[in-house]
């Protein structure tokens, strides 16, 4: 959406009376005001019952319509449902020039739970409306399901950086709202032995938390929709030439992926020739090696299919036991470096760059510019606040102080 479209929404949804004030219907304001619509829109509620039978949702239902431009809120109209389930809106806007970039978003709320769903709000017709359908709630996780999605080992000096990606998905025909489970969320620890994890910045801290080495999600998972995504970094310190893998979830484990590098990569000093070994589970390991030679090796479980408590496992070997360094500050540095890679800068120590050879310095340069720039367009969206970019930007700068001081005394060694 250009940005002429984009102010003239923006200053018709501020100034609503503008577009249909008297003399002249709206004759010597801008084309794309003049040419605003504004439509009474009834959304229809139904509610589904745990047995799947659907009827008109009770009254006094809290209804928003939210109004997006370009990916980014403009303005949102509130109502309560009234007799029928129906919420009655008055002068929601339209635009005939514009409307392919204008998004309409429609929430209910229903037993505590916020349901979100995309609208066509135009063209309604005469006797139009919009018709959303709630689930009923419940607190029970018995219908959930946990897919490891996609596992992906880092080998460093010291430990196994390890990148996470799970999903949770519904199977059941309620919505389940886990901030009611036992702890306040739904607990998905990680594998024994695994420290120090990191969260993808993308997920709202009221529906994820970390407690030690431990996450709960505290949010609520629908029936039948986008499964819900939750992605972790985190480390594994070398203490033996294979690493026995073991987790365990509340919930049943339907599948699994996981990658490991075969040999030298990006920015490594020796080759870590790292392998997978299937344990009990059903599961086929497999050779890859990517354009520039790059090798891994792949173990799919798509079927595990392991029951709430029952243990995900397989085997992690060719760990570099005989170069371990002791825990100690690294440690956390790398983890820092490696979620900044993934996730966009969080803050990182500044007194451990000469530690790191001058790959991983160059990497860690170039990846916290592309931090920046990542950050810039966060806020250009609107995902980011101004506040919040300045604390980001100047801790990044700081670091790359830091980085390029390191980086001018190895030129000197």
């Amino acid at each position: 959406m250009n940005r002429l479209a984009r102010l003239a929404l923006a200053l018709t949804l501020l100034a609503p009376a503008a577009a249909t004030a008297e003399g002249g219907g709206g004759a010597g304001l801008p084309p794309f005001l003049a040419k605003m619509q504004r439509h009474e829109v009834p959304v229809r509620v139904l509610k589904r019952s745990p047995a799947g039978d659907v009827s008109p949702a009770p009254a006094g239902l809290p209804v928003t319509i939210m109004i997006t431009a370009g990916g980014s809120k403009v303005r949102s109209y509130d109502a309560v449902t009234g007799e029928g389930g129906v919420a009655r809106f008055s002068g929601i806007p339209t635009n005939p020039e514009v409307q392919e970039s204008i998004g309409y978003v429609v929430t209910v709320q229903s037993d505590g739970v916020k349901f979100p769903f995309k609208a066509a709000i135009v063209p309604l017709g005469p006797e139009g409306a919009v018709e959303v359908v709630v689930d009923a709630v419940s607190t029970s996780a018995d219908e959930l399901a946990l897919r490891h999605t996609h596992v992906e080992f880092f080998p460093d000096e010291e430990n196994l950086v390890v990148r996470h990606s799970m999903e949770l998905s519904n199977r059941g025909r309620t919505a389940v709202d886990l901030s009611m489970q036992p702890g306040g969320g739904l607990r998905l620890p990680l594998p024994a032995g695994g420290k120090h994890p990191e969260l993808h910045e993308d997920l709202p801290q009221e529906l994820v938390e970390v407690r030690g080495t431990d996450l709960y999600y505290k949010g609520v998972v629908l029936p039948g929709g986008r499964p819900t995504e939750i992605t972790v970094v985190y480390t594994i310190a070398y203490e033996n030439s294979v690493f026995e893998w073991s987790q365990t979830a509340p919930v049943r484990t339907t599948a699994a992926f996981i990658v490991a590098p075969t040999g030298r990569q990006s920015g490594q000093r020796v080759d870590l020739p790292l392998t997978l070994t299937t344990r009990g589970e059903a599961g086929v390991v497999q050779e890859r090696t990517l354009d520039g030679g790059r090798r891994f090796s792949i173990l799919r479980i798509p079927d595990a299919n392991l029951a709430p408590g029952q243990p995900l496992r397989f085997a992690i070997g060719g760990l570099p036991t005989g170069n371990q360094w002791k825990l100690g500050a690294m440690g956390a540095a790398l983890l820092v470096v490696v979620a900044l890679v993934f996730f966009g800068f969080r803050g990182a120590p500044a007194g451990d760059a000469d530690r790191l050879s001058r790959a991983h310095l160059e990497n860690e340069r170039d990846r916290l510019h592309k931090a920046l720039d990542r950050l810039r367009k966060a806020v250009d969206k609107g995902r980011l606040s101004p506040a919040r970019f300045e604390r980001e930007q100047e801790a990044i700068t700081a670091r790359l102080v830091s980085l390029y001081r390191a980086l001018d005394r190895l030129e000197k060694t």
